[in-house]
């Protein structure tokens, strides 16, 4: 593999930022992968994210912080290598919960990184820190919830959303305010976190079964300018149809009533996807 001695120059850092976005892992050259690996620079789409070596980019940051790896700290990163990019970051993060506090200045480093998985490392780490109030935990995540880079917001949500489970009505109500944030960032995090099913995450069983609690949450933003917000709450009423599909009818059925905006067509539309294949189905069988 290609890689390079030292920190690259400016020149090289703008080159790289300027290239083309890989389709495949094939399409990456040693080049990128290396300075990607090595933490220069973010990773540009999903295929770049998949591509990043987790454990050596930690070894190479935990060697810079001089963090004092121990032989637990060892075994963890060589357990998680062979595990998927997701799963390697929750082990990392972990490891690095235990060198890193928030606040503390190795904390303001690596959140401010120009590598996007190690600020993702940050926005899990947020979530692990113990005996911390859900609204201080919120606080925290705010930055990174409102990243530049995509990947690290999901990871934002990925890291709260453990707490949201274990209570979702008080959650909830910390996370209403930012239904009515400018940033459509923090309003589209407020839905993503909160949806029954999630992705690449387990369900949050108290919603998928009474999604009715997340309507403080979903009411304020059933006619959002923002096509970023707007997939996020259909999505969440897609996920509560397939457990109370009548649920779901009706508050969709109440909101184009009530709400006569081309917006709040368009998340009905995607919300009613599934009910309206099941109903599809169950007529061709019909006939």
């Amino acid at each position: 593999m290609s890689t390079h001695r030292g920190n690259p120059t400016p020149d090289q850092l703008v080159q790289w930022e300027s290239r083309k976005a890989p389709r495949s892992r094939s399409d990456i050259p040693d080049e990128i992968l290396g300075a990607l690996n090595s933490g220069w620079i973010e990773t540009k789409t999903l295929v770049e994210w998949l591509s990043v070596d987790r454990v050596r980019l930690f070894l190479s940051l935990a060697n810079a912080c001089e963090l004092p790896l121990d032989s637990e700290d060892r075994k963890e990163l060589r357990d998680v290598r062979g595990l998927s990019a997701l799963k390697q970051s929750w082990g990392v993060a972990r490891v690095l919960s235990r060198h890193v506090a928030l606040g503390d200045a190795a904390y303001a480093h690596l959140v401010e990184h120009r590598s996007d998985v190690v600020r993702e490392w940050c926005a899990l780490l947020v979530g692990m820190v113990a005996e911390l109030k859900f609204s201080r935990r919120l606080a925290w995540m705010k930055t990174l919830a409102d990243d530049r880079n995509s990947a690290v917001r999901e990871l934002a949500w990925m890291g709260l959303r453990p707490h949201i489970a274990a209570d979702p009505v008080a959650t909830i109500g910390s996370l209403v305010p930012w239904t009515g944030s400018r940033n459509e960032r923090l309003r589209r995090f407020a839905s993503e976190v909160t949806r029954p099913r999630g992705v690449w995450c387990e369900h949050i069983a108290l919603l998928r079964d009474a999604p009715v609690l997340g309507l403080p949450i979903l009411e304020p933003l059933r006619s959002d300018t923002s096509l970023y917000v707007r997939n996020s709450v259909a999505n969440w009423l897609n996920d509560a149809s397939k457990t109370a599909p009548d649920w779901v009818m009706q508050i969709t059925s109440h909101w184009l009533r009530s709400s006569k905006s081309r917006e709040t067509e368009y998340i009905v539309r995607r919300a009613r996807r599934t009910l309206e294949k099941s109903s599809k189905t169950r007529r061709n069988e019909v006939y």
